[in-house]
């Protein structure tokens, strides 16, 4: 035996012997007679044996014949199983599931993400809330809460699933102005930065690492929204220097609207799943958190791994 036989020659086997018939098993499978005889043939050619005797109209196993049928019911049986377990598994996954993100992160990466889970998990409710406010999962109800950096209070859960980094930047026109900071104490007095009043972020420090250097500094912010989008839109423009996750701003730095400034400087902020411990056994929530991670995995710009 040179390979291990097709599955589907042992099913066709399985059906033939059962029946002791080619045409009875080929009305059955849905199949010509003669795929049925293909298929006895290449397994019989596979196996090294003869699995039929053959009469003029009766066909009879032979002894190796009846080796393969009791193994080959066994391995369908088995198969069956685990398709059986495997659907099990996939109709518990039911009910609703509270998520909350903030507006950048949930619109960009959470919602392409709850529609392709949902294409396997037809069962599974998805109640998203997008805030740019902090958000307390206990009153507020929320099974889990995708956070991007900031501090996690110790009494939840919090699994990290993606490298995430701040940068800093900012538009080609005010660098013209103002010129490019050489050191981020630059940015406190003789540079204008935008901040932003978003979930965890503290606006009025950012917290800057260089290798093992770090170092915090008050920007001198003329410009403040509690929305990523928006100050973005302004650092497009000119009005100064912004701190942030690079995967909302790498389209813009690919086309040059922006220009990153202090390279060398950078502030940490992993994606993290934080949930309560009175959920940490729900299977939705298992499954939502091990597909999200797996997904970001794939879709976060691959210019995370080198930050």
């Amino acid at each position: 035996m040179n390979k291990l036989p097709a599955l589907e020659d042992i099913k066709v086997f399985v059906t033939v012997a059962r029946l002791m018939s080619f045409s009875r098993a080929a009305e059955q499978l849905l199949v010509s007679p003669a795929y049925v005889s293909k298929r006895i043939k290449l397994l019989e050619e596979n196996l090294g044996h003869p699995l039929f005797l053959r009469a003029a109209r009766s066909i009879n196993l032979t002894h190796e014949g009846r080796i393969v049928l009791k193994s080959g019911e066994i391995l369908l049986q088995e198969l069956n199983d685990m398709h059986n377990e495997l659907k099990a598994c996939r109709e518990e996954i039911r009910g609703e599931l509270r998520v909350s993100c903030s507006t950048g992160f949930g619109s960009a990466y959470l919602n392409p993400f709850i529609l392709s889970l949902r294409a396997h998990y037809p069962l599974l409710g998805i109640d998203l809330t997008l805030t740019d406010r902090s958000i307390d999962i206990i009153s507020e109800n929320i099974d889990l809460d995708i956070c991007i950096g900031g501090t996690i209070p110790e009494h939840f859960i919090a699994k990290r699933i993606a490298k995430n980094t701040r940068i800093l930047c900012a538009a080609p026109s005010y660098l013209k102005k103002y010129r490019c900071p050489n050191h981020p104490q630059e940015l406190e007095k003789q540079h204008f930065c935008i901040t932003i009043k978003e979930r965890n972020q503290a606006p009025s420090q950012w917290k800057l690492q260089h290798q093992t250097e770090s170092m915090t500094v008050t920007p001198n912010s003329k410009l403040m929204v509690n929305n990523g989008d928006v100050a973005k839109q302004w650092c497009i423009g000119g009005e100064g220097i912004l701190l942030r996750s690079l995967w909302s701003v790498l389209p813009e730095l690919q086309n040059e609207q922006l220009i990153r400034v202090l390279p060398q400087w950078s502030q940490p902020a992993d994606v993290y799943a934080v949930y309560s411990r009175t959920v940490r056994n729900n299977a939705n929530l298992r499954v939502f958190i091990e597909n999200l991670e797996q997904y970001l995995s794939k879709h976060l710009p691959s210019q995370f791994q080198d930050e």
